[in-house]
């Protein structure tokens, strides 16, 4: 039982209505919700590997996480036009000796991590970083700084940035603790739990 959100903007994106759709999945009316969380799509682009992730859960009955992964995680130009928000039940066994599982609820966004298009690990909801300033990612520009890693050490890249509004520079940057590359060799993909807490919010500039 899933539901799939064609609309893209607030459904996936802001934080009231990410919690509304993920309460449908606690509450165990769908065992997923899937939802865009860009402010615009391309259906040309995103229609594909929507259809090979309902195509993975109901005919290859792959694990739904695992589905998005092989659909939207290996499809670069849909991936990069829009982040995809994933709110999905699993079982999990806490006593194997008794055969118990336990229903746990994940909330997800899937992002590809683009400093050319200011979309730093994805995040296009980055900002300045001067409390007096606060510009948003569009208006900032993003560098690798230093050494740049590939493979699977590649989300090791540092990052450099500089706001066009205020000309703040910051250096040497590190990637959240919170975000994690897909499995495999997928060079820019990352998810992270969604929405952000306030903490993750203000560790990339967020501070209203």
């Amino acid at each position: 039982r899933g539901i799939v959100i064609s609309s893209c903007g607030s459904s996936g994106r802001i934080p009231e209505c990410v919690d509304r759709l993920k309460r449908l999945v606690e509450m165990n009316i769908f065992d997923f919700v899937f939802s865009f969380a860009g402010v615009s799509t391309v259906d040309s682009l995103v229609v594909p590997a929507l259809s090979r992730f309902v195509e993975n859960v109901f005919v290859y009955d792959m694990g739904i996480w695992a589905a998005l992964e092989a659909s939207f995680g290996e499809d670069k130009r849909a991936l990069n036009t829009t982040p995809v928000m994933l709110s999905y039940a699993e079982y999990r066994y806490v006593d194997d000796k008794h055969n118990t599982r336990e229903r746990v609820v994940n909330t997800r966004l899937l992002a590809y991590s683009n400093f050319k298009d200011a979309r730093p690990w994805g995040l296009d909801i980055y900002q300045c970083s001067n409390s007096n300033c606060g510009t948003k990612a569009h208006d900032m520009v993003f560098h690798a700084d230093g050494k740049q890693y590939f493979g699977r050490k590649w989300l090791k890249t540092l990052m450099k940035t500089r706001c066009l509004k205020c000309g703040e520079k910051r250096k040497g940057i590190r990637a959240p603790t919170w975000i994690y590359q897909c499995d495999g060799e997928n060079l820019g993909r990352v998810w992270y739990n969604w929405p952000l807490s306030i903490s993750q919010r203000m560790e990339i500039g967020i501070t209203h």
